[in-house]
């Protein structure tokens, strides 16, 4: 009786925990299917990888990166003006004349047609162009590049696309439609000044391994460029049904949401031109942003919201693209990048470091509108036997067009020294001079600034 009573208890206590276990696991299961991140069947992927450990492994310090512009609350009647040139006839324009080449894999005649091509174009718009040439052990290409200087800033935002295919396809949504978006945002953008620098690039090496963009992204982080931003368009005009062309994906890291956050902003302010919504995905590898982010610039991936039925086949073709989707897609990245490209920035500079009783040093905020959370930080270093190691930092909520900061460092050592003076803010570039002097008690003599 005993033993019965036992294997009974021994059963219901299964039958509990196995219960509880239910219980324990279905919110979670629930809660996994709330995410508004949508679970695609098809991941984007260059066609000829198999996964991301196929990807160069990139190794650089990480980057200092300035507070990114903030999205206006209102419609700026010349960014309505300016998104409106974009029409349907001017991206089937683009579309056709880059499909007509036929299957642009790079390293063949081909894609080589279609750079020319691209080339062309931005030199017919007047505008500073380039090839940028690159060699690697898998094939050689290259990137074409057009470029608007910014009147006042050398702060770089780049809107992207790859012209290459596959071998199987003419490529009209991947990438045509990232191109088209491109050559249509530099064909309406040449007319206008912007504040800030715009470069209009076009890769090559997309499908063999995000190849060209790689080389592109190294040598922009070797000439330390500032690139603030980075639109990358790939795949933004297949919507079959009504409903996919009213919703769009983003993908970005956790770096790069503000981009995320400004284009949404301008969705709802512009949405009567432009009807399209998107949702963030998270990180990806399948594009050309991916090494912009191993180099640690701010970058997204603006992509369709249906994955393309035709995707890397022969019938990539215009005739399954949605037009209309892939304009008003166009627009929502211009409407982006030209709201970003017209916002001035506050500009540092180290005005003084002078010697006396102490250090003292004046930053001045040079540019054009107010610096935020401005810091400074004075370090000095030597002294006799090298000992001395002192850091003071000051700072101020607003710095406003004209006005300086004052700061000051308390020192008592003897021997000579050498100062650093950085200043940053959160909306601003950070400046750094040095200096070098002799330090006699609490007294800084024969300070002199030095490279």
């Amino acid at each position: 009786m005993k033993t019965m009573v036992h294997k009974r208890n021994i059963v219901w206590k299964a039958f509990v925990v196995g219960i509880t276990v239910s219980l324990l696991l279905l919110p979670g299961f629930a809660l996994a299917q709330t995410s508004d991140v949508s679970k695609d069947p098809t991941p984007h992927r260059p066609a000829y990888l198999l996964s991301k450990s196929d990807l160069v492994d990139v190794q650089v310090p990480l980057r200092y990166s300035p507070l990114d512009p903030v999205p206006p609350a209102t419609m700026n009647l010349d960014i309505s003006e300016l998104i409106q040139q974009v029409d349907e006839s001017l991206i089937l324009g683009y579309l056709e004349n880059l499909t007509s080449f036929g299957p642009r894999l790079t390293g063949t005649p081909a894609c080589d047609l279609s750079a020319q091509y691209i080339y062309q174009t931005f030199q017919g718009m007047d505008l500073d162009v380039r090839y940028h040439n690159y060699t690697d052990d898998t094939v050689s290409g290259s990137n074409v590049e057009a470029t608007l200087y910014g009147t006042d800033s050398t702060n770089i935002f780049i809107i992207c696309g790859h012209y290459d295919t596959v071998a199987a396809g003419p490529g009209a949504d991947d990438d045509g439609s990232g191109v088209a978006a491109v050559l249509a945002a530099a064909e309406v953008m040449r007319n206008y000044e912007f504040y800030h620098t715009i470069r209009f690039v076009t890769f090559s090496g997309e499908e063999q391994g995000l190849i060209g963009s790689y080389h592109y992204a190294e040598d922009a982080y070797n000439n330390n460029d500032t690139i603030i931003a980075v639109l990358n368009a790939d795949m933004i005009g297949f919507a079959p049904l009504p409903a996919d062309g009213t919703k769009g994906k983003i993908f970005e890291n956790a770096a790069s949401e503000w981009i995320v956050t400004f284009t949404q902003e301008m969705s709802q302010i512009y949405y009567d031109y432009i009807g399209i919504e998107l949702t963030p995905q998270g990180e990806t590898w399948g594009s050309d942003h991916y090494y912009f982010w191993q180099f640690g610039y701010d970058a997204v991936f603006y992509h369709e919201e249906n994955f393309n039925d035709y995707y890397h086949s022969a019938d990539d073709t215009i005739a399954h693209m949605n037009l209309s989707y892939s304009t008003r897609f166009t627009r929502l990245i211009l409407a982006t990048l030209a709201e970003m490209a017209l916002q001035p920035r506050p500009v540092l500079e180290i005005s003084s470091i002078s010697g006396g009783l102490g250090i003292t040093t004046q930053v001045t905020n040079v540019g054009e509108i107010n610096a935020s959370d401005v810091n400074v930080t004075i370090s000095v270093t030597g002294g006799l036997f090298g000992r001395l190691d002192v850091s003071s930092t000051n700072g101020i909520d607003v710095l406003p067009p004209l006005d300086s900061l004052q700061s000051k460092a308390k020192l008592f050592r003897i021997g000579k020294i050498a100062v650093e003076v950085t200043a940053g803010a959160s909306n601003a570039d950070q400046v750094t001079k040095h200096a070098s002097g002799f330090l006699l008690g609490p007294f800084v003599l024969q300070l002199v600034i030095t490279p």
